[in-house]
């Protein structure tokens, strides 16, 4: 097996292990040793297990080899620590959590991804919490950009994004609440699909909120978000945030694309300037561009009642440690579940409100066009030690509170630069729609 195959995505290897031109235990062994030479540098990992992935690896070929190839055979799949996979501590990145015991069953969708034939690697650093787009986790170390060190790959899904574009894992799951699968995959030049809500069952997730939380996707190719959506969605009758979604098929000829204004958000050049070429890439394919006004509502008071209903419902899912071991939260996290604690159950209410209002908006805009085009974040990846830009979400959050599909594909930028993403958004349902989109302007 060449090196060359750890960099490819998940589809070509897929199709290199049915030809025999390389065995689950071979690349399971690879992306191993890629992962331990990258720890001291990128630090995507929490935790991984050498033995118990190198077990089921051979039970993957062995499987092959007496009843053929299942969907995911032998790809090898690592997932963000907010999820259970069985025999791993679920940590969500929290000192309070370092000392739980092991998970004792998978999450329904580490469950999908097992049954399908994956291999699991690891557990992926996070933000603390999964509350936070940078990944400067205060207890678990920082995660990296795979391109520079002291550079954030974005979050909170951040250890998902540097191991996917550093070539640590065949794909990754994250989450996301209002851009944390997108905003890294933007970050680090790779695609990141945010399913319409309930399509993938959040089940044995930490959760930051029942209503924005959403299991998704994070890969090197557009073909492989569309390999992998099939196998992890499906109705969860066990989970009351799983929803039946009926996928609308990818359809052909030209769409209408509306491109809401971008009004009211501070946009780095380098991102307009990308996103610029890829509106003028929909055009040179034949899709009409439709121009949609900017948000009535500024998107800062989206995103700000979005983290209110987050802090709110984190005061319930970590109720226990919040008050026996609030020293192991860290200053910053602290903070703001503290203000949150002193918030009226009114103030959630209002807030509620706000998310809806913000759903609206999308419906609306999405009721005069086909699909959405947008920036993912209006900023490229930064330094550690740099301000955190507020607006990280304004893009991505809307998404979140409407429910309905958004994803991030890598914009062409200079070799030397750094990556840029553009946001694909449909309706509930039109998850395929927007892949097939996404692979034909990047295949």
């Amino acid at each position: 097996m060449t090196e060359a195959l750890l960099n490819d995505d998940a589809t070509a290897q897929r199709e290199a292990l049915a030809r025999g031109e390389t065995t689950a235990a071979e690349l399971t062994a690879r992306y191993l040793d890629a992962i331990e030479r990258a720890q001291p540098t990128v630090n995507a990992l929490i935790a991984f297990d050498r033995d118990r992935a190198m077990v089921d690896a051979r039970a993957s070929d062995a499987h092959r080899a007496a009843h053929g190839a299942r969907p995911l055979e032998g790809l090898a799949i690592a997932i963000k620590d907010n999820l259970d996979a069985a025999g791993f501590r679920t940590t969500a990145g929290m000192a309070t959590r370092r000392d739980a015991p092991p998970a004792p069953h998978d999450s329904t969708a580490v469950a999908r991804l097992r049954a399908a034939g994956a291999v699991i690697l690891g557990k992926l650093n996070l933000h603390e919490a999964a509350l936070g787009a940078d990944n400067h986790n205060p207890h678990f170390g920082a995660c990296h950009h795979p391109r520079r060190h002291g550079v954030t790959p974005g979050g909170s899904s951040g250890g998902s994004g540097a191991a996917v574009a550093g070539a640590l894992c065949s794909a990754a799951l994250g989450t996301d609440s209002m851009g944390s699968v997108r905003i890294p995959a933007s970050y680090c030049g790779v695609f990141g699909l945010k399913p319409t809500y309930g399509a993938i069952s959040p089940r044995g997730s930490v959760v930051v909120s029942r209503r924005l939380d959403h299991v998704g996707v994070l890969a090197r190719s557009a073909r492989d978000l569309g390999l992998l959506l099939p196998v992890l969605a499906g109705f969860d009758p066990a989970c009351a945030e799983s929803r039946a979604v009926a996928f609308a098929p990818p359809g052909a000829g030209p769409l209408r694309i509306g491109v809401p204004a971008l009004d009211g958000i501070e946009v780095q050049p380098v991102v307009r300037e990308a996103f610029a070429r890829g509106l003028d890439a929909l055009r040179a394919r034949g899709h009409a561009l439709v121009d949609l006004p900017p948000s009535r509502m500024e998107p800062g008071k989206a995103r700000r009642a979005g983290l209110l209903v987050c802090e709110a419902e984190m005061l319930v899912e970590h109720a226990a440690d919040w008050a026996a071991r609030r020293e192991r939260f860290s200053p910053a996290l602290a903070t703001m579940l503290a203000w949150a604690a002193g918030k009226s159950a009114a103030d959630f209410a209002r807030a509620d409100r706000v998310l809806d209002e913000a759903a609206v908006q999308m419906q609306q805009w999405l009721s005069a066009c086909d699909l959405l085009a947008w920036p993912t974040a209006p900023q490229v990846a930064f330094a550690f030690g740099t301000l955190v830009p507020a607006n990280q979400a304004d893009f991505t959050c809307f998404a979140n509170m409407a429910g309905v599909p958004a994803l991030s594909m890598p914009l062409p930028v200079d070799a030397d630069a750094w990556p840029v993403g553009m946001q694909l958004i449909g309706r509930a349902g039109d998850d395929l729609r927007l892949v097939a989109l996404a692979h034909a302007l990047t295949a």
